[in-house]
């Protein structure tokens, strides 16, 4: 089976996608799997990443450039795979299944699923629809609360709310309280409050 591995992105996390990849392609069974390493930069380019998996565990594949062709992917199911791009001209490479191992926003939050998914491809985990609304935490919340199940209380600001707004909602929630962004990954911009002179900053972090 060719497997398209799927690693980095336009995201804050991108760091973290390469160690997960390169765990991943580190491990699988390579009798049971013809892995293909696709990369995306940091900038939101794809490609085909034919060189060493040590590269991208600490993150010198895009500098390899004798190994990087361009490629996207076919929304036709006819194709069922990625347009590579090299020397003036171009192939199809028909994939079995796409593992996107990617971290946070352009990757874990649907956008990535939904274009694998259009081009008829098998995706490992979560489908686009599962991906989108556990990424928002306020709609994943809303939804387990519908279910029955019991949510921490919880209150969301845009960026052009005022300090006096957040004093405010924090107020009414009480410390310590946790602050995040809605859609990101659970390591990042987080910060546990505990009293009132650590919410602007938490915000700000966020």
């Amino acid at each position: 089976k060719k497997l398209a591995v799927i690693f980095g992105g336009r995201s804050a996390e991108y760091e973290v996608s390469l160690q997960s990849a390169y765990s991943v392609i580190s491990n699988i069974d390579a009798e049971k799997f013809d892995v293909i390493m696709l990369g995306i930069t940091q900038n939101g380019e794809w490609y085909h990443y034919t060189g060493s998996a040590e590269n991208i565990a600490d993150n010198s594949w895009s500098l390899d450039a004798g190994n990087m062709y361009e490629i996207c992917f076919s929304q036709s199911t006819e194709t069922g795979g990625f347009i590579e791009f090299a020397d003036g001209s171009y192939t199809t490479v028909k994939i079995d299944m796409a593992f996107p191992v990617l971290h946070g926003k352009n990757g874990e939050d649907g956008t990535v699923q939904g274009l694998l998914e259009l081009a008829g491809i098998p995706v490992v985990g979560c489908g686009t629809l599962a991906s989108a609304l556990c990424m928002d935490k306020v709609r994943a919340h809303q939804l387990v609360q519908a279910a029955g199940v019991e949510i921490p209380r919880s209150l969301v600001f845009d960026r052009e709310a005022s300090e006096q707004e957040l004093m405010d909602g924090a107020a009414s929630l009480g410390y310590p309280l946790f602050v995040k962004p809605l859609r990101a990954g659970s390591s990042f911009g987080i910060s546990k409050v505990m009293s009132a002179d650590q919410l602007q900053g938490a915000w700000k972090n966020a």
